[in-house]
């Protein structure tokens, strides 16, 4: 059963928090999708809007169908009979970075962003434009001092960050995140987070919402203006926590009382699942 959505005001950074959902404009529409694979069935029924201007978490059990939702989002799967994936008036630009950065090890940071350059629409830029929007990437994830280096130069972290450059590159209006910071040590993980967030909040990113798929409970509710939680395979929506910080998130919000009682309810349906 779906949480109904708390309504805030708009946050110091310009984006809308949160709102009843029929006052917002919806970018990704799920309608009764579920998705076999041969016997296997991974989604039951899922049923979910992603909105405009917000960053949503999915969580879930191991295995019960989070990263397939994804694929559905990118429409790299199509769902079964009956089911339907729709877009706002158009397809946006949609972006993804997986768990692992998948570089090209012969390639230089701004080469490997440059690389998503030359596939679909990009792919009329010149090669001067191409260096250009990479540079730009690099700047925005702060990695510009190191577009020369190699992969097996640069720490996780930093081949984390041009993964994301990567993505960004692209101008995506929506970056779908399959579990991006699971493999990196805990300083790192939440130094990201919250570069992360800066780079959605900043006006020169073309970025309008947000999908993360994350196994960390703490993750979901520091980053996120709603959390869903998916049930045990095969997967549905089982529920949809909405999160009441204010923005922008800040180091420390840890603290704050709403993160706490979010966290709480969170792990009491995870127990309960």
């Amino acid at each position: 059963m779906l949480a109904k959505a708390i309504e805030l005001q708009q946050g110091a950074n310009g984006r809308q928090e949160a709102a009843e959902p029929r006052n917002r404009e919806v970018a990704i529409s799920l309608r009764q999708c579920s998705l076999s694979f041969g016997a296997v069935q991974v989604l039951n029924n899922v049923s979910l809007d992603i909105y405009k201007n917000e960053f949503v978490s999915i969580l879930g059990p191991s295995g019960c169908g989070k990263s397939t939702l994804l694929r559905l989002m990118l429409e790299l799967l199509k769902p079964d009979r009956g089911g339907e994936v729709a877009y706002a008036s158009k397809k946006p630009s949609i972006g993804i970075v997986f768990q692992k950065p998948v570089l090209m090890p012969w390639l230089t940071a701004v080469q490997n962003v440059e690389l998503t350059l030359t596939m679909g629409p990009n792919k009329k830029l010149s090669k001067q434009e191409r260096k250009e929007k990479a540079e730009s990437a690099l700047q925005l994830v702060g990695l510009q001092d190191f577009r020369g280096h190699f992969p097996h130069q640069l720490s996780g972290g930093m081949q984390q960050r041009i993964a994301i450059a990567r993505a960004l590159a692209a101008d995506p209006e929506i970056l779908l995140m399959d579990e991006p910071f699971g493999a990196l040590d805990e300083f790192t993980r939440e130094k990201l987070n919250f570069e992360l967030l800066r780079l959605w909040e900043n006006p020169k990113s073309s970025l309008s919402s947000i999908v993360m798929v994350t196994h960390s409970i703490q993750e979901s509710v520091i980053m996120s203006d709603r959390v869903v939680m998916m049930s045990p395979r095969p997967a549905g929506v089982d529920t949809i926590v909405p999160v009441p910080l204010p923005s922008p998130r800040v180091v420390g919000m840890e603290e704050h009382p709403a993160f706490y009682q979010t966290v709480k309810e969170l792990r009491k349906r995870v127990k309960d699942q």
